[in-house]
């Protein structure tokens, strides 16, 4: 039995263990990917895809192909005219070649469903690239394999390469886009890898501008390598030149933004992001709302806070043993051994051997590409959004430079006996099972993930859910909460796009002052989150992680509790009004038809009703329904016994501006509502209007 494992084990390679852990998580990534709300940027994001869309097919079609084409063509804004023109969206055009298929009749919901596959699959495909290149640095043993775990295990990028288009893209291609640059900088000839690391470049830069510092990292490698070989110089800065012209035909292809004018359009865009005006908004950093120019410490903060401890730790290890290495290489390649040899001959010269190949290209490249990453945000002072996701392409050079600590702990470690080995291999699979425990408790907001230390102060000093992706989970539990046959939310609205076709019919959105619900997201401030609910609501549902509020949902509580008579609008013999006559748009239970002014509410508006008989209603909820702006402006309630002497009731309780509470002097049998305010932009409508009875403390029927 015990050979037999042996020989399991033998077979047991760690090619083997990769595609396993590939397969399993790809799986269980197509069966979660639907679990993720909407962030609040992917909707402009689709718009700027399909105008960069509609403006290729403008070019590329004749004037009678495809009407649904030309019914999206007619109604999006020029690509030269739009607001966001700056910005590539040549992998997210992808997704809208996937609507022009469906003929562009895909609801929202299944739109943004697929972009969230579309996300994953590339965060996915970026996953295999970063094995590779621990692969072909490491070799075919464990530590790739470790590596890969490290990169699908952090619960941030986790949850976010769900639904995150923009910086999870470009985080994903700017791993590929290395793997291609480093092999182009293998190869000897500078050739073999020159068209795959050019293409992957390219659209690693379209989707941010930052890409270009592969690029020209790349570039600035080869030329070293040239200084370094005799006679090598100028043919390496030729094949340089290479990749930098086929990178940037390669972005112009996939920027149609730039086809006008190819060179000047390109420096415009650099230009754009580098003068890049302060954002009119704000974020909340270390306990203090500030504006997008952002501190020096900004990032390491961040990352100090949100990165698995034990990466940060394997990262230091890692960062100066490279440097020392770096340090020591080019020591060894200067001229000070010869003049140290010259002054002190007796003194033998170290063994270059071992030591002058420890550091290695890529250890170099991503050492580098960390150093310059971090000090160009510094110095240039890039702007930054909430989070620090417009860094994201740092996590690459830092996760690299953790596993290599790692490698070199465990080499360390392993002189040490079988013990201190299988210790230490010990603690890290037990804080993997960690990560991966934390990731399947808190699912689906992986995203808010902060590492021990950070979490114990992150609530009331870091921005959390800031793309209010969570809302979607509130308003479905608010759905379930109520047999209402719609209701109306406040608060962050995209979550819409998200919805069923029956839950769509059930939501509405509008102000605060007539919502039944009221979501409020944590982007701002701590004070801002734990604040006492709005005015009429109280307190139904929190979601936490780790002990953090990342959501509430509150609900509109009455201050009275209304008995509604079903039978009160069967007894209503005649409508007269000013304005719209569909009365019978008033009681017909449907939620999708509405009795309307038809244009902006005026002052005189009216609508009166007739009863068979003396009635003594005292309650009234005019429901708006998805028209959640058409509530009535001062609305005056009279009462009469002949549809002659009018006698005003007074209005004791108004709440959402939808539910009123009054008394009239008398029984009666006409009841009148009359606008007396007027609106400029909303019309007075109403999709079902109820009648009632009202019981509440203080409250006496005359």
């Amino acid at each position: 039995m015990l050979q037999k494992l042996k020989n399991q084990k033998k077979h047991l390679t760690g090619t083997k263990t990769a595609i396993l852990i590939f397969v399993i998580y790809f799986i269980a990534g197509i069966l979660i990917f639907t679990d993720y709300g909407i962030s609040t940027d992917e909707p402009i994001e689709r718009q700027t895809s399909l105008i960069n869309y509609t403006f290729i097919m403008e070019r590329l079609m004749a004037s009678s192909e495809n009407e649904a084409v030309r019914d999206v063509l007619y109604h999006t804004t020029n690509l030269m005219e739009w607001h966001d023109r700056y910005y590539g969206v040549a992998l997210q055009t992808l997704t809208t070649v996937i609507e022009h298929a469906r003929g562009f009749t895909m609801s929202y919901r299944e739109i943004f469903l697929m972009r969230h596959a579309f996300v994953f699959i590339n965060y996915f495909i970026a996953s295999i690239f970063f094995y590779l290149i621990l692969r072909r640095r490491f070799g075919d043993g464990f530590l790739p394999v470790v590596g890969v775990l490290f990169f699908i295990l952090y619960p941030r990028f986790f949850g976010e390469s769900f639904f995150n288009i923009k910086d999870i893209l470009f985080f994903a291609w700017c791993v590929i886009a290395s793997y291609f640059a480093l092999r182009w900088l293998e190869d000897e000839n500078k050739a073999r890898f020159i068209a795959p690391a050019a293409i992957t470049l390219a659209i690693a830069t379209n989707t941010r501008i930052l890409g270009i510092s592969i690029l020209l990292l790349a570039c600035g490698f080869a030329v070293m390598q040239g200084l370094r070989r005799k006679g090598k110089l100028g043919l390496y800065v030729k094949k340089s030149f290479h990749l930098l012209a086929g990178t940037f035909i390669a972005y112009v292809i996939i920027t149609p933004f730039t086809w006008e004018n190819p060179i000047k359009n390109t420096i415009d865009i650099f230009f754009h992001f580098m003068r890049f005006q302060p954002w009119n908004w704000t974020h909340f950093y270390m306990g203090e709302m500030i504006y997008r120019e952002v501190p020096w410490h900004y990032i390491p903060v961040w990352m100090g806070v949100t990165v698995p401890i034990l990466y940060i730790l394997t990262f230091f290890i890692g960062f100066v043993v490279i440097g020392l290495l770096a340090v020591k290489k080019l020591y060894l390649v200067s001229p000070l051994p010869k003049l140290r040899r010259k002054l002190a001959p007796t003194v033998e010269e170290p063994a270059q051997s071992d030591e002058y190949k420890a550091v290695h290209l890529y250890d170099l490249f991503f050492m580098a590409m960390f150093a310059f990453t971090l000090l160009g945000f510094i110095g240039l002072r890039i702007s930054m959004y909430e989070g620090w996701r417009h860094a994201y392409n740092i996590f690459l050079p830092f996760l690299y430079i953790a596993i290599y600590g790692l490698y070199r702990a465990y080499k360390f470690y392993h002189k040490d006996g079988k013990t201190t080995k299988y210790s230490f291999i010990g603690v890290v699979s037990a804080y993997m099972l960690y990560l991966l425990v934390w990731i399947v408790v808190y699912h689906p907001y992986q995203y808010v993930y902060f590492n021990l230390i950070g979490r114990q102060f992150a609530e009331r000093n870091f921005t959390l859910d800031y793309w209010y992706v969570a809302n979607i989970d509130l308003a479905r539990y608010a759905l379930d909460s109520t047999d209402a046959p719609v209701i109306t939310f406040s608060g962050g609205h995209r979550f819409t796009l998200l919805l069923t076709e029956e839950e769509q019919e059930r939501v509405a959105t509008g102000a605060e002052h007539i919502a039944d619900f009221y979501i409020r997201g944590s982007r701002l401030g701590y004070e801002w989150r734990i604040a006492p609910p709005p005015e009429g609501f109280h307190e139904a549902k929190v979601i936490r992680v780790d002990g953090m509020r990342i959501a509430t949902l509150f609900r509109r509580e009455l201050t009275f509790t209304p008995q509604v008579d079903e039978g009160a609008m069967g007894r209503v013999v005649r409508f007269e009004s000013n304005v719209s006559q569909n009365f019978s748009r008033l009681s017909d239970g449907d939620f999708h038809t509405r009795w309307s002014t038809g244009r902006p509410q005026m002052w005189g508006d009216f609508l009166i009703l007739e009863f068979d008989g003396l009635v003594n209603f005292s309650y009234m909820h005019l429901n708006q329904g998805r028209e959640t702006n058409d509530y009535p402006r001062n609305l005056r309630i009279d009462t009469s016994v002949d549809g002659v002497n009018w006698y005003r009731a007074y209005v004791e309780t108004v709440e959402a501006a939808s539910h009123f509470v009054f008394r009239a002097a008398e029984d009666y049998r006409f009841l009148r509502l009359t606008i007396e305010g007027h609106s400029n932009w909303y019309w007075w409508s109403v999709q079902d209007m109820s009648l009632g009875h009202v019981q509440a403390p203080g409250f006496v029927k005359p």
